[in-house]
């Protein structure tokens, strides 16, 4: 996929510089960013993930009052929501 932007010359002229400084070129530059930045972004989404493969098939867990911690109950509540049951 194309996409297309403007850049200030200041922001214009470090990429540059970066770029070269890394022998890539400034596409290759721009895919290594971006994957990085969104690294940083979607953990959050995959925790959540990963949490629901704990817990989910995991015995015990079905009645949110019955989990005295909040953090487990919040998942258990989480995974309710999500699936109607958490086993």
């Amino acid at each position: 996929m194309a996409i297309s932007i403007r850049l200030p010359a200041e922001d214009e002229a470090l990429l540059e510089r970066a770029a070269s400084l890394l022998h890539v070129s400034k596409s290759e530059f721009i895919r290594r960013s971006i994957a990085a930045y969104a690294a940083n972004v979607i953990p959050a989404e995959r925790a959540a993930a990963e949490i629901d493969a704990l817990y989910i098939g995991k015995g015990g867990l079905r009645d949110p009052q019955s989990v005295a911690d909040p953090g487990k109950r919040a998942i258990v509540e989480r995974l309710r929501e999500k699936h109607g049951y958490a086993r």
